[in-house]
C-alpha cells in the first residue's frame, strides 16, 4: 500500500475485504474528496446544514455551541490520531446545526457526502457494517465523556484527561479545557498546578 496515498490511514479502519474489492476502493475514493482546512478556519457554521462525513488525517477540531446570548461552549474534540471520525448531529437530522466545528491546528481530511455514503452502504453491505461501527464509535465517545465529566470533581477530571486523553492536555490550548470543563482559565491553570504538585500527573 502506497504511504502517500491520502487515503492510507482510512484504510487502516476498513475490513480487509473491502479493500480487497477493487470496484468498492474505485468507488469509495470518486465519492470522496480531500480537503484542506487552516487554522482558525470553520468546517461548519451554526446554522448550516451538514451533509458530509469527514475522517480527520491530519489535524484537531473543536465542536462548539453558541447559546443565544451568544456565549461559546466547547463541546468536545476530534483528532487525527484518536477520534479520526467528524461529522455533527446536523448530519442525521439535515436541520441547520445549533453547534460549530473549529480548526485548531492546519488540518487535511477525507470528505464524503451522506448521499455517497449511503449510496455506498446500500451496494456494499460490509461498507454499511462499519459505517454503524463509526456512528456507534462516534455516539459512544460523546457519552464516555459526558458521563466522565459529570461524575468527576473538576479536579478529578483533569487528572482522568492526563491518564486517558493525554492528547488533549497536550494539543488542545488551556483556556478551551477550561471551557469544556465549565470552569475559569485561572481556575484550571491552578488545578493544573496541584495536580503537578502532588505529583499525580
Amino acid at each position: 500500500m502506497n504511504p502517500t496515498d491520502p487515503f492510507v490511514q482510512l484504510y487502516g479502519h476498513l475490513d480487509a475485504a473491502l479493500l480487497a474489492d477493487e470496484q468498492f476502493v474505485s468507488e469509495f475514493k470518486n465519492s470522496a474528496t480531500l480537503l484542506k482546512v487552516q487554522k482558525g478556519d470553520y468546517l461548519l457554521r451554526a446554522g448550516e446544514v451538514c451533509s458530509e462525513g469527514y475522517f480527520i488525517n491530519k489535524g484537531l477540531f473543536l465542536h462548539l455551541f453558541i447559546n443565544d446570548q451568544g456565549n461559546e461552549s466547547v463541546m468536545g474534540f476530534s483528532v487525527d490520531n484518536f477520534y479520526p471520525f467528524l461529522s455533527s448531529i446536523s448530519y442525521f437530522t439535515q436541520t441547520p446545526s445549533d453547534f460549530e466545528i473549529l480548526a485548531m491546528e492546519d488540518a487535511e481530511l477525507i470528505c464524503i457526502s451522506r448521499t455517497q455514503i449511503e449510496m455506498l452502504s446500500s451496494r456494499y453491505p460490509l461498507f454499511a457494517s462499519f459505517y454503524q461501527r463509526v456512528m456507534m464509535m462516534v455516539i459512544s465517545k460523546i457519552y464516555t465523556m459526558y458521563a466522565a465529566r459529570q461524575s468527576h470533581t473538576a479536579e478529578g477530571f483533569m487528572e482522568y484527561l492526563y491518564n486517558e486523553y493525554i492528547w488533549i492536555v497536550n494539543r488542545v490550548p488551556d483556556k478551551y479545557i477550561a471551557r469544556f470543563m465549565g470552569i475559569s482559565n485561572a481556575w484550571y491553570c491552578k488545578l493544573k498546578k496541584r495536580l503537578f504538585d502532588s505529583g499525580k500527573v
